[in-house]
């Protein structure tokens, strides 16, 4: 069974951004913004409590069927994963954020290409409380 991050105890975040860093990271290489990073936490919420949001790695993902290049195809077990990058358009509509339900598909301006979570899991191994947990779906 393939393994998936998920979001487990969203009252313990404290918005160290750990998760932002260690997605980064993985992505790209090195720590470069929390905006080329796969998830986002919000902080100017109601609650005032930090909010995380991340893929969860849809089965026949939205996503991947608006994408007009067929530049995404299914992660064996579900999510999105940008299978060539020279296949996408860069598509001033950017069809395939607009399609994403929960709003966690992001674009990377440099690249001109989206930013796919790989489901890799890195992000839950340096949530020091939790939230986000990888583990089989």
């Amino acid at each position: 069974m393939p393994a998936r991050i998920r979001l487990a105890h969203t009252e313990r975040c404290i918005g160290c951004m750990n998760c932002v860093f260690a997605c980064s990271r993985e992505l790209y290489g090195g720590i470069s913004s929390p905006l080329k990073s796969a998830i986002l936490v919000l902080y100017n919420t109601p609650s005032r409590k930090p909010i995380v949001s991340i893929c969860p790695g849809c089965v026949d993902a939205p996503c991947i069927a608006a994408c007009p290049h067929k530049a995404l195809a299914e992660q064996t077990g579900g999510g999105p994963t940008l299978i060539d990058p020279g296949k996408c358009r860069s598509c001033e509509t950017r069809d395939c954020m607009d399609a994403c339900v929960l709003g966690v598909l992001f674009w990377d301006d440099e690249r001109k290409t989206p930013i796919i979570c790989t489901q890799c899991g890195e992000c839950a191994k340096y949530c020091p409380h939790e939230v986000i947990v990888y583990r089989e779906v």
